[in-house]
């Protein structure tokens, strides 16, 4: 009779028997002997580990009933031994409880006694194929897993969302059923990761990904989509109940929050846009419209810091009617200058909390939410050799910065009609002395939220690491400010300035 050959392609089938009683060992010797001369006989269960300890074997028969040890217990170490290898399971004691344990210590099958010896050989070779069948079906769910699972964040990747919208498109067209689908944008997450690390730039990501996954409920789905973009798929669900869920998502994800090396917290922070399905276009226009509402989003959220109750709609704040200009005037900020973008939220958070100490109006804290996150916008037509340049500017060089207050105060002029929040774009350099620019003002020919503004302002740029020098730490900072008073900085707003950001950074524990 010819050999059985190993799949693998490494000759005859090879097989170690377990058996205590000598007769039948050699029995079972001689029969699948004329099958395979790779036949190896254990007549202890400390033998037979042995054995699987200093050789391979393809298939395993397994008395379970052993004079030194129990056979399941040699099967079970067996299996984690030979991960691959058919084993078989030998009882005189056939029932169901047996079949369990047995399957549970490792066996594939398993057989009673007597038995004819050439079955024997028939049930190896099942098993084996049993085997290498379930390895093969577990590898390929391990590489489907694989091909849609973000290896970073461990959730769904885009292919996932881009198969699954697919289908929830179709069944809503098929079931006349409502469906949403949210575009999330982590912001500012470039210069976070220039300023506090890829490493840690890495954890937010995996939270932001776990944070969906706390607050997303089946059947909706979500995947990360882009390197800080991640997309949501709610079928059965409207717009609007869309909107509440990533609302809930956007507060989780405001609690996340990292620490740069100059002690100063950093908050994560998202944008987002929801779209609904209304029966006609294609699974890819339904992204990109949410994504279209997400930069809507994102060129709003200096609004956000006011409160749901104090915000107005687009239409009040903007005269700019064109999606796709917000958006490019964002990406624009971003694309020449990534720190601007980052430092403005900073000093803009700020310089809100400082407001709301010293009591200012509704109109006094909304000129800092929408104008502080701008007040750097000039700098898009400052060169790329001067914006960028790590030492001293020359004096023609500092001339053209020093431009970019009355170019930013332009063009927020075509985007909001808040007179307060142009002057804080164009004045946000003035000094309380006078010696500031552009329009050389001082003391209070410069407005409250414009002077509380320049302090934030800063206090910020001194405590952000920037590539070419390290941030300084919050006790330099404070005495800088301090140094200033009078002359750089109003000396009143300026103490209230340093008791909250010794209050908020350098008291362990205390309330913000």
């Amino acid at each position: 009779m010819e050999p059985l050959l190993w799949r693998g392609g490494h000759g005859a089938l090879r097989v170690l028997v377990i058996e205590d009683d000598p007769a039948l060992s050699r029995l079972i010797q001689l029969v699948l002997g004329q099958h395979t001369p790779n036949v190896t006989v254990a007549r202890s269960g400390a033998a037979a580990l042995e054995a699987v300890r200093t050789q391979q074997f393809d298939a395993v028969a397994s008395d379970i009933s052993l004079p030194d040890m129990s056979g399941l217990d040699v099967i079970n170490q067996t299996r984690a031994l030979l991960p691959t290898a058919g084993i078989v399971a030998i009882t005189g004691f056939v029932d169901v409880d047996v079949a369990v344990r047995s399957m549970k210590a490792g066996a594939d099958d398993f057989l009673g006694k007597p038995f004819d010896a050439e079955i024997l050989w028939h049930i190896l070779n099942k098993a084996v194929d049993s085997r290498a069948s379930q390895i093969e079906a577990e590898q390929a769910a391990v590489y489907r897993k694989l091909a849609y699972t973000d290896a970073l964040t461990g959730c769904p990747n885009r292919r996932f969302i881009d198969e699954f919208i697919v289908e929830s498109v179709g069944a809503a067209l098929r079931e006349n059923t409502p469906l949403a689908v949210a575009y999330l944008d982590i912001d500012n997450f470039k210069l976070l990761n220039d300023f506090v690390g890829h490493e840690e730039g890495d954890r937010v990501l995996q939270r932001v990904a776990t944070t969906l996954e706390r607050h997303i409920s089946l059947p909706a789905r979500f995947g990360r989509f882009g390197g800080d973009e991640f997309v949501v798929v709610f079928p059965g669900v409207t717009e609007r109940g869309a909107q509440r869920a990533m609302d809930r998502v956007r507060r989780a994800v405001a609690e996340i929050e990292v620490v740069n090396g100059a002690r100063v917290t950093l908050p994560t922070r998202v944008s987002y846009g929801v779209a609904g399905f209304r029966g006609d276009g294609s699974p890819r226009s339904l992204i990109a419209e949410a994504e279209d509402q997400m930069y809507l989003d994102k060129s709003m959220s200096p609004v956000s810091i006011l409160g749901a109750a104090a915000a107005e709609s687009p239409e009040s704040l903007l005269k700019v009617d064109s999606l796709k200009a917000l958006r490019n005037l964002v990406k624009a900020i971003d694309r020449r200058d990534s720190y601007t973008r980052f430092h403005s939220d900073h000093a803009t958070q700020l310089a809100v909390r400082v407001g709301h100490d010293l009591g200012f109006s509704e109109e006094q804290i909304k000129a800092l939410a929408i104008g502080g996150p701008i007040h750097d916008l000039g700098k898009i037509v400052v060169p790329d050799d001067i914006l960028r340049k790590p030492g001293p500017l020359t004096a023609e060089e500092r001339k053209s910065m020093q431009e970019h207050p009355i170019m930013g105060a332009a063009i927020a002029a075509a985007i909001t009609d808040h007179d307060a929040v142009v002057e804080l774009v164009r004045h946000h350099h003035e000094r309380f002395d006078g010696d500031g620019y552009p329009g050389r003002l001082k003391q209070h020919e410069v407005s409250a939220p414009t002077r509380l503004f320049t302090l934030a302002d800063a206090y910020s740029a001194m405590t952000t690491d920037r590539p070419y020098r390290k941030g300084f730490d919050a006790d330099r900072a404070i005495a800088e400010i301090l140094r200033g008073r009078g002359s750089q900085f109003d000396p009143e707003l300026a103490d209230v300035f340093v008791r909250r950001v010794e209050r908020e950074y350098q008291a362990p524990g205390a309330a913000a």
